[in-house]
């Protein structure tokens, strides 16, 4: 078959074909890469603002969609409502407050330092010390916290490696010990801590979180590692193991929040880092993004199209712990909805 002039062969016409889908490809492909870069980029966002020193430390969210969070420096807990654009002060303590965690009934719990653990009834903003150590005893850094499903506040104390528990009954006695859970003022990853030359001492174990086979896992900051401690049938402590590191892609590894797949989120202040821990110890480095400014704590969203978003506190200590910039509240796109609730 002869082809008239101004027309194609077969051949021809295959070719031409197949050109135009590979420069479709390829504009998909680019295009793609431009959506993807994008999404990239609007993955993690600013929502609020914080003035250095009162820069926020820990952060819980109730049903609402209302968060709260610590801001030691000023020795209050702030809220920030949904719609609105700056927190408003939610309460006032008389030292700093670091963990705050809400129970199921919706009432808030505050570990302030050198105190004890206070809670602020739901409905109420005047906190009430429920929870304090003998007199005499040793332990003052109060910090991390969280609830199992039973109601009882597991609070860890940072300076001695230890986690105490506040029962249902309204005892608080020391539950764990553990050389794993003990910090250092030596240089684990190339440097102390920064919380070593800003003051704060060793900060062994910090957050604390409690997965879905009723394991309590704690973060121990300057080791760079998380810390398996599993319950006993009578509900004391089993021994203490190492779950997570320790690892410099997990040093300072601060507060954090536990997804509905049971993979425990880390914030790692020292290393400006989300790190994503699976259920059985294997971690990964989720996000370096620049807005990370020694990020301290993260909680879930809870209201419609929010559960897979992590909101990130940010206390805004420099590298060499030298003093504060200014601070913040992120969002992150998790993919993965949080825990719900107690």
């Amino acid at each position: 078959m002869v082809a008239r002039v101004g027309s194609f062969s077969g051949v021809e016409k295959m070719a031409k074909t197949s050109r135009l889908r590979l420069i479709a490809v390829a504009v998909g492909t680019f295009c793609g890469l431009l959506l993807n870069a994008t999404q990239a980029a609007a993955a993690t966002a600013v929502v609020v603002g914080f003035t250095a020193p009162a820069n926020p430390e820990s952060i819980t969210i109730d049903h609402k969609g209302n968060i709260f969070m610590s801001v030691p420096l000023a020795a209050k807990v702030v809220e920030l409502t949904p719609g609105s654009a700056q927190p408003a002060t939610f309460a006032s303590f008389t030292g700093g407050v670091l963990g705050v965690r809400l129970d199921a009934t919706g009432d808030l719990f505050a570990a302030v330092v050198g105190q004890g653990i206070y809670e602020v009834r739901d409905g109420e903003r005047t906190p009430v010390l429920v929870a304090s150590p003998p007199k005499g005893s040793p332990e003052s850094f109060w910090n991390g916290m969280a609830f199992d499903h039973r109601g009882n506040l597991y609070v860890s104390e940072s300076t001695l490696g230890e986690v105490w528990r506040l029962s249902r009954d309204g005892s608080f006695t020391k539950w764990a010990s553990s050389n794993l859970l003990v910090g250092t003022t030596a240089a684990v990853c190339g440097r102390p801590h920064p919380a070593i030359a800003a003051g704060f001492g060793i900060i062994g174990a910090n957050g604390i979180f409690v997965n879905k086979h009723g394991d309590v896992l704690v973060n121990n900051t300057d080791f760079g590692s998380v810390v398996r401690i599993p319950v006993n049938p009578d509900g004391s402590a089993g021994t203490a193991t190492n779950f997570a590191g320790p690892n410099c892609a997990l040093w300072g590894a601060d507060g954090g929040a536990i997804d509905n797949q049971d993979n425990l989120w880390v914030a790692g202040n020292s290393g400006n880092k989300i790190v994503k821990v699976d259920s059985s110890g294997n971690f990964s480095v989720f996000s370096t993004s620049t807005l990370l400014n020694f990020p301290t704590d993260i909680a879930f969203g809870t209201g419609r199209g929010d559960r897979k978003v992590a909101y990130i506190t940010n206390l805004g200590l420099n590298a060499q712990g030298s003093g504060l910039t200014n601070g913040s509240l992120l969002r992150m796109d998790i993919g993965i909805p949080g825990r719900p609730m107690p």
